[in-house]
């Protein structure tokens, strides 16, 4: 499921938000008679600036048998008790001083009535107002909503509505739009939708959107294909990285780096492997339809006797891994061709049921890291019986055993993301992983993988901050 994304703008009603007042005149209208007339049809026409408010006065004073000047006084009382709600207001400063969010009011009110609102506030803290009287729509009218939407230029979902009347609420969610309504504990909600660790991880990743290298554990920065996979493959959101709209190879196949000329090692290479092309074709498929074939045929001739496969397009460069292993079966039973590598299936189950990934793998490191690609293999054939009656039990087993243990945040996150798609109780793992989260909203990388020869250790900052964003929404 591709990840929310964060707010961009929040949108304040006035009356009954922003301002208090009371009903309550000293004249012969009565509180319970003016709310009837503001809910009326006349006052409606008044709101979209269809008639004055002197018109207006004039036909409600008819309509609900009331002397004019008598209503002209019980709302020139009311309009003089507006106070401005000071949390609300400093809750607003907060939000501009901030900067990350735009701030609009929408709102219910006539022309006149607007004007003389001038000077009880401090307009300066919108980025823009919308007034029914000056655009001739009002709420719950979705044409209002999406005058404002085009206006302000930002999805529905990026922004949040904060209104106190039900039908108004229902309207902007019908339209995609977080909604409020409004009550003594909204200002508290606010703070905790717009500062949980959720959100201000999804911020982080959109402000460094594009930008995620690895990082190896002797502090290089390096521009790779997989992580950018799998931080596409963890959101679903493909403006949050660059990738290559092809392998950039004849044949299709996908190198680890996104240089095919970098190296971790003088003089060393790094000939395009089935890991990176696995994965690619799983969550970045070639346009062509036959590529996909192609690739998974000249991907079997690399199995070996034990079902264990070959890492790399190139018979030089004999290496084995059990997680490559298991990916690459991943992406044969995404294509329905999982029973041709049934030597594989086997192979990855004694890696399981022997605890083999207890140190890791010659490429992955981390037992958890193991188990979260193992994990994969499932998702990708949910509805191959055969595939989960021979995994699906022996994960279990093993995700059990890590439950409740100390990790990384990348670990933590890979496990209480199993931990769900395997109907596991993930202990206090979220919240450990909560209490990892840095200042800036991310999550320290922690070592995804290692290069093979020299030990070398490499993490994505923006992939595991992707992957605990997971694990919060799945664990949620």
């Amino acid at each position: 499921m591709p990840l929310q994304r964060p707010l961009e703008a929040v949108i304040f009603d006035l009356g009954d938000v922003l301002f208090t007042w009371s009903a309550e005149t000293k004249t012969n209208v009565p509180s319970t008679v003016l709310r009837q007339i503001l809910s009326s049809n006349t006052w409606f026409e008044y709101e979209r600036g269809h008639i004055t408010r002197e018109g207006c006065f004039e036909k409600v004073a008819h309509e609900f048998s009331l002397n004019k000047s008598q209503v002209e006084k019980a709302f020139k009382q009311a309009h003089q008790s507006l106070r401005p709600d000071e949390v609300v207001v400093a809750f607003l400063k907060d939000l501009r001083s901030d900067g990350k969010l735009k701030v609009y009011a929408m709102s219910n009110i006539g022309k006149e009535d607007f004007a003389d609102l001038e000077h009880k506030i401090d307009w300066s803290l919108f980025d823009g107002v919308y007034a029914s009287g000056d655009v001739g729509m009002r709420k719950p009218d979705p044409e209002f909503f999406r005058y404002v939407l085009d206006n302000i230029k930002i999805a529905p979902d990026r922004v949040m509505f904060v209104d106190d009347k039900q039908e108004n609420v229902a309207s902007a969610e019908s339209l995609g739009i977080n909604s409020f309504v409004f009550n003594d504990l909204t200002i508290v909600d606010l703070k905790r939708r717009l500062n949980d660790p959720y959100s201000k991880g999804l911020a982080y990743l959109h402000q460094n959107a594009q930008q995620f290298n690895s990082i190896t554990s002797n502090g290089i920065s390096i521009p790779d294909n997989f992580a950018k996979l799998l931080i596409l493959e963890a959101t679903g959101d493909s403006r949050l990285v660059k990738l290559p709209s092809s392998s950039a190879s004849q044949e299709g196949t996908w190198n680890f780096f996104t240089d095919r000329t970098a190296t971790l090692v003088t003089g060393g290479y790094f000939p395009d492997d089935l890991d990176t092309t696995s994965l690619a074709l799983m969550v970045q498929p070639p346009t062509q339809s036959d590529m996909v074939n192609l690739l998974l045929d000249r991907m079997a001739q690399n199995v070996q006797p034990d079902g264990s496969i070959l890492i790399y397009f190139d018979e030089g460069k004999l290496r084995t891994d059990a997680v490559v292993s298991s990916n690459v079966l991943a992406c044969f039973y995404r294509y329905n061709r999982g029973q041709e590598l049934a030597a594989t299936l086997q192979h990855v189950c004694g890696v399981l049921s022997k605890r083999s990934y207890l140190q890791g793998t010659r490429y992955y490191p981390s037992a958890d890291c193991c188990l979260g690609f193992f994990g994969r293999l499932l998702e990708s054939a949910p509805n191959d019986s055969e595939l989960q009656a021979a995994v699906r039990p022996l994960l279990k087993e093993c995700v059990r055993e890590h439950v409740g243990k100390s990790g990384t945040a990348l670990e933590l996150a890979m496990r209480i993301i199993l931990c769900d798609a395997l109907g596991l109780g993930s202990g206090n793992d979220l919240q450990t992983l909560i209490g990892l989260q840095l200042l800036d909203g991310s999550w320290e990388a922690g070592w995804m993988y290692r290069y093979g020869s020299t030990g070398v250790r490499i993490g994505n900052q923006g992939l595991t901050t992707a992957l605990a964003l997971k694990a919060i929404a799945s664990a949620g």
